[in-house]
């Protein structure tokens, strides 16, 4: 895969072949920074803490405490992790279908599969959450409504616009 264009937060990648320009392409929304210095930190802490009050092993309540303690922080850690994503790729072939692939940092993937017959537009759209606008690339389908792709990297619109300008003739080209 090439790069397309990278941000601080997100690398936009794609594996455009010239040869199926017209019938196939692939983006991949990939994150740079997979866990942030805050949260490392954190579970380094709670780690150090766990191992020292296991190490010394005392009877008393307030070490034993601590050690449970830090043993949820680790849990509770843990568990976000593995819902945190690491990429997003999206396959769009023009006689079959599309393919948006979520890849977690725990290497679990979840796939989602639209029919190329269902697939009748291609939207950028804008919501507005929490005094801030986030842009949005959508699929309309008759069956299911509008569905939103990158859900989980949120990429910026400069990245969207790149997607839907190709995604968009595609489309055209294939009716």
């Amino acid at each position: 895969m090439n790069i397309i264009k990278s941000d601080n937060r997100l690398v936009l990648k794609s594996s455009i072949q010239e040869s199926l320009k017209h019938s196939c392409i692939e983006y991949c929304v990939e994150k740079r920074e997979k866990c942030s210095k805050t949260e490392c930190v954190i579970i380094l802490m709670s780690l150090l803490i766990a191992v020292y009050s296991y190490l010394v092993n005392s009877t008393v309540i307030c070490s034993k405490t601590v050690f449970i303690i830090a043993i949820i922080v680790l849990f509770i850690f843990g568990l976000r992790f593995s819902f945190k994503v690491c990429n997003e790729s999206l396959l769009i072939t023009a006689p079959i279908g599309l393919q948006l692939t979520t890849t977690y940092i725990t290497g679990h993937q979840r796939v989602f599969s639209l029919p190329w017959q269902s697939i009748t537009d291609v939207l950028i759209v804008d919501v507005i959450h929490a005094q801030k606008v986030l842009y949005y690339l959508a699929i309309k389908t008759p069956q299911n409504g509008i569905v939103t792709l990158f859900q989980k990297s949120s990429p910026r619109l400069h990245f969207l616009e790149i997607i839907y300008k190709d995604v968009y003739k595609l489309l055209e080209n294939n009716r």
